[in-house]
């Protein structure tokens, strides 16, 4: 679906922080600017748990209903890489309130300047084999691909999650471990 053809009314808003007086404000700002209002929520509880929960929610809401998520600065390419950005706009919490309002008065709530970085199927599923364990020429026999393949997935998983070390890598995608989401 073409992000240009949705309304501010097709989009649902998640606040993932701790932060109790960033949703206030958030919700008054939102609800003064868009109208018609979409849902706001607040979720205190940010956890690897948390975001593939929100992750199957997603996936299993209407095509048309679309989440803008609000969440730290530092969480944003985390999250960002396991939602579908399709559907899902990430935004960092420490934009100027005169850069929220810019990107609030756009209809898909961007600038040029945001990297698509969500993961592919394939991408997904080489991290998901490599969290339980399993060697990247194994994971080469299982999915019958070449194992210079799943090495340019893993490559690419890496570059997305911006790690520079595979011990960087691992943490990242322990987030897999608890659900397994195409098998």
């Amino acid at each position: 679906m073409n992000m240009s053809h949705t309304t501010h009314a097709d989009y649902q808003i998640i606040i993932l922080s701790d932060n109790y007086f960033l949703w206030l404000g958030l919700k008054a700002l939102i609800s003064t600017m868009m109208a018609p209002r979409p849902d706001i929520f607040w979720s205190n509880g940010v956890s690897p748990e948390s975001i593939l929960r929100m992750r199957e929610q997603v996936m299993k809401s209407s095509p048309y209903k679309h989440s803008l998520v609000f969440t730290e600065a530092s969480r944003v390419n985390d999250i960002q890489i396991y939602l579908p950005s399709e559907r899902v706009k990430v935004m960092p919490t420490n934009l100027s309130v005169s850069e929220l309002i810019l990107r609030l008065s756009t209809e898909n709530f961007t600038n040029a300047s945001v990297p698509n970085a969500t993961l592919t199927r394939s991408e997904l599923r080489v991290c998901t084999l490599i969290s339980k364990g399993i060697s990247l020429v194994r994971i080469a026999q299982l999915l019958n691909k070449s194992p210079k393949t799943i090495y340019t997935h893993k490559r690419n998983a890496m570059t997305k999650f911006h790690c520079h070390t595979l011990a960087e890598f691992h943490r990242k995608i322990c987030l897999l471990e608890q659900q397994s989401l195409y098998f």
